[in-house]
Order: structure tokens, then sequence, then C-alpha cells
């Protein structure tokens, strides 16, 4: 892989987003709304947020880029935004999720209730969901002859919505269709989970190391990815075709892992991630806006890029309503 080369400012996107037709690119969860992000990961700028007519809660966007299930700011209902239409509510769903979390693919997605350490796995997404509930409360300790509820520290749900994996301070936990649950054999704590695209296999960080375990669901064999030590994973992610991983540490430190080689590089990418998220089949949002811009890794080039709040909307252009 090409080694990370450093920070691009990208300023000149706000001309490239105002010509007509530019490409979406993707969306931006920017508090209680959803922008439309225009233009090439290199030529990129953010446009004024879509009208549902409503405030959104918590919103997480689709890898695909084609939908977000949001909270409705008041309600708490649970709801599933189309850009270009309406956000609806997603039946079954349970209001007010402290988390949400989407499969690689965006055709699962996890619903986390920290008062009652209950789960919801939506399956079928966008046009058939279907939900299953979860009960997580053993994982919660006895204190004064009350529970305090253990929230996990990461989330991932498989593309085929069969499996969930969360890391509690027990350990790492998986949940399966029939009910299931076992223990993974990891004794690390995992500060960063996601699953392979289109696979029951699982990749996770901890502070010393980064595994891989295949076939959550039987098996469960563990190998590492890396072990040169780690910081404070705050999220993870992997290419659509599971070519290059990519962990975020707190400290804004990159790891990029390239899957099929075996190389790794780092970078540093001057910033406090929130995660990584999928923009693309390469491209990872890693902030949200932060003085009007946000960060966006690109793995094919291996550049760390700025994507700057637009001038004006551009005119003529795909994505989403205006």
């Amino acid at each position: 892989m090409t080694r990370l080369t450093g920070i691009i400012f990208t300023m000149a996107a706000v001309t490239a987003s105002a010509q007509v037709g530019a490409p979406l690119l993707g969306y931006l969860p920017d508090g209680r709304n959803i922008r439309p992000v225009y233009g090439i990961p290199a030529a990129a700028s953010v446009s004024v947020p879509l009208d549902f007519g409503r405030d959104f809660g918590l919103s997480a966007v689709s890898p695909n880029q084609d939908f977000a299930i949001v909270t409705d700011a008041s309600s708490g209902a649970v709801l599933l935004a189309t850009p270009g239409s309406t956000a609806a509510p997603l039946s079954g769903a349970t209001a007010s999720p402290d988390r949400i979390v989407l499969s690689p693919r965006g055709s699962a997605a996890a619903l986390w209730f920290s008062s009652a350490g209950h789960l919801q796995i939506v399956s079928g997404l966008p046009g058939s969901p279907a939900i299953r509930n979860v009960d997580a409360s053993f994982l919660g300790t006895f204190l004064d002859n009350s529970i305090q509820r253990d929230a996990p520290g990461a989330l991932a749900v498989s593309d085929d919505g069969q499996w969930l994996v969360g890391s509690w301070s027990r350990g790492l936990y998986a949940f399966g269709p029939q009910g299931q649950v076992s223990r993974l054999p990891i004794r690390e704590y995992a500060g960063a989970l996601a699953f392979y695209a289109g696979r029951q296999d699982l990749a996770l960080a901890s502070d010393f190391h980064v595994f891989s375990v295949s076939a959550v669901g039987g098996a469960a064999t563990v190998s590492t990815l890396y072990a040169g030590g780690l910081s404070a994973p705050a999220g993870m992610s992997l290419s659509s075709d599971n070519a290059h991983l990519v962990v975020a540490e707190s400290s804004g430190t990159l790891l990029t892992l390239d899957l099929t080689t075996g190389a790794s590089s780092q970078a540093n990418c001057g910033c406090t991630p929130q995660g990584v998220f999928p923009m693309g089949r390469t491209t990872f949002r890693l902030t949200g806006l932060n003085s009007g811009a946000f960060r966006l890794l690109d793995t094919s080039t291996g550049e760390l890029l700025f994507v700057p709040i637009a001038l004006a909307p551009p005119t003529g252009s795909e994505g989403g309503q205006q």
C-alpha cells in the first residue's frame, strides 16, 4: 500500500462541489442533521443539511451511503431515513437506543439500550427490516443489591444479522441467531471491533494487538494481524473488499494494514477520531465537522484529507433533497 503521505488541504473542493452534476461521495451526520458530501475524496465539500422535517438525535449512515438509521430528537423513535425521501419509523424498534452500529455493508444494525442491558439486531436493511431481541443484562455487575449495567466498549454486527459481538469488561461475547451466547477466546480488552464484509469473521483491536477471529459462530480461530502495540483504539473498519483494515487510536494515530500483503503503515491525522466510518469503497471518515471541515482517509492513495463546508450548495447534483 502507498505510505500515508500526510494531510492535504482541499479548500479547492468548494469550487468543485459547486459544479453541476458533482458526484455524491456520501452523507455526514452533523448534530441534529445529515449533510450530503459532494465530489471525489481529494476534492469534496459538505453541502447544506437535508430537510427531513424533524431533528435527529443519534445518526448512523450506511456504509453504502443510501440510508441512515436515526432517532427522533424529541420522541426517541428509531427511524429509517432515506435521502430524497422521508424518515419513516422502523417497525418493532424500541425507542431511545444509546448506540446504533451498522454492519460493513449496511444490511444489518445493532441497537444498544444501557438501562436494560438490552440489544436489538435489525437484519434485512434497508428494504425488509426484521428485528431480533438480545438480552445482555447478565453482563451487569451487582453493587449494593442493585445491578450496574456494563455498557460494551465496542459493538459489531455481521452483514447477515446472524451474529453480534460486544466487548465488555468481563470479556468478548458473541450472540447468535438461536440465542447462543459464547465468550470468544481473547483475553485482552477489545476497544474496537469490525466484522469483515459479507463474512462471519471478526477483526478486533486491543491496546496491544490487532486480531482476526474466523468463524465467530463456529471454531472461532484466532490469528494475530499486528503486534506493534496500540494506544486506546477509538474505532476500526475494513475496506469493502476486505483488503485493508484501518484502526484509529484516540491519540490520532492511524494504523492501516494491507491484509493481502501483511504490510502496515502509520500516520497521525492531527485530530481526535470519533471512529472509522466507511464513506465509499476505500475512504473512511474519521471525525465530524470541526471548524468547518471533517477528516477523511483515502486508503487507495494513502492521503489524509480535509473536507470543508461549501460556500454555496451544488446545483443539479444527485443523491438527496435540498
